[in-house]
């Protein structure tokens, strides 16, 4: 059993009847119970010790002040967040809003002010001027109160607590002394206070006043003095820290296991609370690997911690939080995800419903999904799929409903909304929460509670604002598993005070993180902070006060190692001076996982086998392959990557931009220049028309264009769509001045649907535009927007198939081109057989110098070889990766965890 460190039973015992025994936590307490407990006779009756907490005690002499209807304890104490709030009153009516960072300052004046009190430089806030002018003039300090903000926002605090009679818990702690000195407490015989590193004025005068004749009957108990074996530990950063610590631990709780001697193992950490995840993926991974198993039912991890996690970010309340996003009413698709995804979210039957709702949101490719489209699609799913008993589309158009009509309201009011929307959720899901997850519901609950409680001091409440507050309560709300007492306890520097252990190994004390840098109050005169060595006020401070718990850490244990990270920040580092030198301590290379993953490594060599072909095509995939020519295009590329993609559909969406992607910026493009060869149909049309009729045709075609794209981003506004329109003005009016210096020509087809059949395969095209020459020949043309090259079709494995495919089933094609439709940039890009040459369009002996096609059927029947061997390639399963240009590759990083080359090229490494 874990003992405390200094001699409790010999405490205890000698404590006259009424006395009482003072620790500065909870922990510690619980250690003094425990240890006296476990002296008790079996079956015998016995009162518990007396001992308390400093802070359970105070809350306990309030609470009989309280009961005995003491007049000053007639006042509500305020929590956190309702101290917030008011200060956020008290800033707006004394500071100016400008470049201030509201919140952090109230917090910065809310620590100020529980300094000020708990130091007694201010004892009443009504007398504050009388209070504050004789420390400026002790000082030298030649501004008045009213020249320092905070003296301001205390006067205006202090009239907030005076309209909700309220008082701060510094101020409770000032009237419980009162109560000692007016006998309104009674007093007691003798107080003994042990594991105490610092203790505030205040609560040192509370103490003595709490005693009969003073500080005579206050009596302070140290640690006992220990002969330990300490040594220190050099590692490279944190990480290999907290390696060498859980190996450490292991070793030691492996050795008291064997000789059953129930050794108690203790890990301080240096600021824990900033690693607390880090150390526990650790220690999880060295002491408990089964854990990492996702087969593994999850269980508690034995061994207790001393900092806790914030509500907001443990399984129950981040999911909670999440939900009630779905009130906001417009999400990205981060957002969305983790909502839709959330496993606390009623029928788990539906998870499957709510991923085939996110991923049609995805292929919208919006910048943000509105409540509106995710209750359409919600809904048009549901019928698709032919679910009728999927309750997704009511719950999403009921809490649509609420949404519209709920408007501003208090606290409590809100408290009761939240618990609506999630019964109306199936909030937290069908199956039993385990042990965990039901001691976060009992906290989640209590957040709830607390913030129930602003009602009278946040006044009315947006949505958004009501659930900002309730988040930042989650998120100040700490979650703390109630685990089984172990002998392996991880703690931080101060929870480690007053506590005795078999084993102790101290982890982050470098020369830089000990004795821990001053952060004094920006709000209060350093000069005081100083003077009466207020926390984090000064380096002298923090090397008294590290000077002090370095004394206790030492005095824990008999065998002590010290472990330090050799480069801080960058910075190299050695042991903090406050242990001196040390001998090396021992330095442990691995564990149980570390020594199973080497097993592995040097187990019997495997053989490897390249398995470069995916199975082939059934007949029936091979009648509407999906993905037309680009599946040809994808198999030239990267064979494994087109069977991944258009087999396996590992497909990416684009990230959503603002105002319009590349790709719809393309796409209207296309349907402008549709929408215009409707009306004009060949190139005799195009040359009677006059300027203004000619743009006036435009205009149409492009507000024809721009409906269906106004719709889907309505969110743009009006000037956007009008630069847009400007845009694409100009961008026809230099596309038609090219089109009319071409020979005469007549638009045969716009955006024609075609089924072709190539190697075996069918595909579905749809080509851009088919004109009909003056010669009898035929001009396929594919409109781009980029800067695309002819000569992609001639290369061995053809990597534009697109216009070569379409040239193959058009019998009278004698020519294939590029529109390159770019401001400043428009020209035709091809090759063939014309009769009437057109600038731009090469014919086929001159596009590429040894080439073995000289005519356009030569040249055909190359392709027809090539795409029949790309689509054969397909329909057989062949999926080797292989790149023949390294953009290639990189243009497809999405694809690496599948394909695995990062992997790959380490290995061939």
């Amino acid at each position: 059993m874990l003992q405390p460190a200094f001699p409790v039973l010999q405490i205890l015992a000698q404590l006259p009847p009424g006395g009482l025994l003072l620790t500065p936590n909870n922990r510690l307490r619980n250690r003094c119970q425990q240890v006296y407990a476990s002296e008790q006779p079996a079956g015998a009756s016995w009162a518990p010790p007396a001992v308390e907490s400093m802070q359970g005690w105070l809350d306990k002499l309030w609470f009989s002040l309280q009961q005995q209807g003491w007049q000053p304890a007639m006042q509500q104490v305020l929590n956190r967040e309702q101290r917030q709030l008011l200060w956020q009153r008290a800033f707006d009516e004394a500071l100016e809003r400008e470049l201030l960072n509201s919140l952090q300052l109230c917090r910065d004046a809310d620590g100020a002010l529980a300094q000020l009190l708990q130091w007694q430089l201010v004892r009443d806030l009504d007398q504050l001027d009388s209070a504050i002018d004789p420390l400026l003039e002790q000082f030298a300090l030649s501004l008045s109160a009213d020249e320092f903000p905070l003296f301001r926002m205390i006067r205006a605090f202090s009239h907030q607590l005076r309209l909700h009679n309220a008082i701060t818990p510094d101020q409770r702690d000032q009237l419980i002394l009162q109560a000692f000195n007016e006998g309104a407490l009674p007093k007691l015989p003798q107080i003994d206070t042990a594991g105490f590193a610092q203790i505030s004025p205040l609560h040192k005068s509370i103490i003595e006043n709490a005693a009969e004749n003073g500080a005579e009957k206050v009596i302070n108990h140290s640690a006992r003095k220990r002969q330990a074996t300490i040594t220190r530990a050099a590692c490279t950063n944190l990480e290999e820290e907290l390696y060498q610590a859980a190996r450490w631990a292991e070793q030691k709780l492996e050795q008291s296991a064997a000789t059953n001697s129930r050794a108690s193992v203790g890990i301080v950490v240096n600021n824990l609370g900033q690693c607390r995840a880090q150390v526990e993926s650790i220690f999880a991974r060295v002491l408990e690997p089964q854990f990492l198993d996702p087969a593994q039912p999850r269980y508690t991890l034995p061994f207790n911690f001393s900092a806790g996690t914030p509500l907001a970010q443990t399984p129950i309340g981040a999911a909670a939080l999440q939900l009630l996003e779905l009130l906001a009413d417009e999400w990205d698709y981060s957002q969305l995800r983790n909502i839709l995804f959330s496993p606390f979210w009623g029928n788990e039957d539906e998870l499957w419903l709510r991923s085939a709702l996110f991923r049609r949101l995805r292929k919208l490719e919006l910048r943000k999904v509105t409540g509106d489209t995710l209750r359409y699609w919600a809904e048009r799913i549901t019928e698709e799929l032919k679910l009728d008993t999927a309750q997704l589309p009511r719950q999403l158009e009921q809490i649509g409903d609420r949404q519209r009509r709920w408007q501003r309201a208090p606290a409590e009011i809100w408290a009761a909304r939240f618990s609506e929307i999630f019964t109306l959720l199936g909030w937290p899901g069908e199956r039993n929460p385990d042990s965990q997850e039901y001691q976060q519901l009992m906290h989640w609950e209590i957040a709830l509670e607390s913030f129930a409680t602003l009602s009278a001091f946040a006044g009315s409440l947006t949505t958004t604002q009501a659930l900002q507050q309730l988040r930042q309560i989650a998120s100040r709300t700490p979650f703390q598993a109630e685990t089984r007492d172990g002998p392996l306890q991880i703690l931080g520097v101060l929870e480690a005070g007053g506590l005795a252990f078999d084993h102790l190994r101290l982890v982050g004390f470098g020369q830089q993180q000990w004795p821990t840098a001053p952060a004094p109050n920006p709000l209060i005169p350093i000069q005081w902070q100083k003077y009466w060595k207020m926390p984090r006020a000064s380096a002298e401070r923090e090397l008294e006060l590290a000077r002090e718990l370095t004394d206790d850490l030492l005095n824990a244990s008999g065998d002590i190692v010290v472990s330090y990270a050799c480069e801080e920040d960058g910075v190299h580092q050695g042991l903090s001076n406050l242990f001196g030198e040390r001998e090396e301590a021992e330095t442990f290379d691995s564990d149980g996982l570390t020594e199973y993953n080497q097993r592995l490594t040097k187990a019997t060599t495997l053989e490897k086998v390249s398995d470069t072909r995916l199975p082939p095509l059934m007949p029936a995939e091979c009648e509407r392959v999906r993905g037309g020519a680009s599946v040809l295009k994808a198999q030239a590329l990267c064979p494994l990557n087109a069977q991944l993609r258009y087999r396996l559909g590992a497909s990416d969406f684009m990230s959503p931009s603002i105002g319009l992607s590349p790709a719809e910026r393309g796409n209207l493009v296309h349907q402008v220049l549709a929408e215009f060869w409707q009306a004009c149909s060949d190139s005799t049309q195009l040359k009677a028309l006059s300027e203004s009729e000619r743009n006036q045709q435009i205009e149409c075609a492009i507000d024809n264009a721009l409906r269906n794209m106004r719709k889907k981003h309505g969110h743009l506004p009006t000037g956007f769509w009008a630069m847009e329109q400007q845009r694409l003005l100009r961008l026809m009016e230099q596309w038609l001045e090219l089109e009319a210096e071409r020979p005469a020509f007549r638009v045969e087809k716009i955006e024609w649907d075609q089924q072709v059949s190539i190697g075996g395969l069918q595909f579905n095209l749809r080509l851009d535009r088919l004109d009909q020459l003056d010669g009898g020949e035929q001009l396929v043309i594919d409109y781009k927007t980029g800067t695309p090259s002819i000569n992609e079709w001639l290369q061995e494995r053809i990597r534009e198939p697109q216009l070569p495919l379409y040239a193959l089933f058009q019998p009278q094609a004698q020519a294939i081109a590029f529109g390159q439709v770019r401001t400043s940039d428009c020209k035709w890009s091809g090759c063939g057989e014309l009769q009437q040459p057109i600038n731009g369009i090469k014919p086929v002996g001159d596009i590429q110098k040894d080439a073995p096609f000289t005519t356009w059927q030569d040249l055909s029947d190359y392709w027809r070889q090539g795409l029949e061997r790309l689509a054969g390639e397909y329909r057989n399963g062949v999926a080797t990766l292989q790149f023949d240009r390294p953009q290639d590759n990189t243009n497809q990083s999405e694809l690496w965890p599948l394909n695995r080359w990062p992997e790959r090229e380490q290995a061939a490494q």
